[in-house]
């Protein structure tokens, strides 16, 4: 289910080769493939993720690890932010605010991320979950705020 209204905002792209750079960057999120995390959908200040659940993802109610949760939103309200920067930037998380409305209870986690503004230094970006039971149903289960601190990235680091 794709926020149209999210989808029609129009960010300047101060790279065109986002989606290559993005891809390079996913190489080297080593923590994102341990826990089987994926991005599915890359737009210009937007961002979808998907992850299996496994009983590895669980807490000892069998509901999905909060912090697994917390890193999903992390991941793609990050890398939305990351498709509009140059490529000699980067960004970091300032600050994350994360509400947890449902128990993650299901067969799989979507999580979407976007930049609702954008700046020079900061950019400010929201991100929902939402968990797919087996019957196809979504419910969602956490929403997101985040700050994104653009930092500058050595020649030597660029991708």
């Amino acid at each position: 289910m794709k926020n149209e209204i999210i989808l029609k905002r129009k960010f300047e792209v101060l790279n065109p080769e986002y989606k290559n750079r993005l891809n390079k960057a996913l190489e080297r999120q080593f923590f994102m493939k341990l826990i089987g995390f994926e991005i599915v959908e890359v737009e210009p200040g937007y961002v979808v993720g998907e992850l299996n659940i496994e009983e590895k993802h669980l807490q000892q109610h069998d509901f999905l690890h909060g912090g697994l949760m917390a890193t999903c939103l992390d991941i793609v309200m990050g890398f939305s932010a990351f498709t509009l920067l140059p490529v000699d930037k980067a960004v970091v998380t300032a600050d994350i605010n994360i509400s947890y409305y449902h128990p993650g209870d299901g067969i799989k986690l979507i999580a979407r991320g976007w930049v609702d503004k954008p700046g020079s230094k900061l950019y400010f970006c929201e991100g929902e979950i939402r968990v797919l039971n087996q019957r196809g149903e979504e419910l969602l289960t956490n929403k997101a705020k985040s700050i994104m601190c653009v930092i500058d990235v050595p020649p030597s680091k660029i991708i």
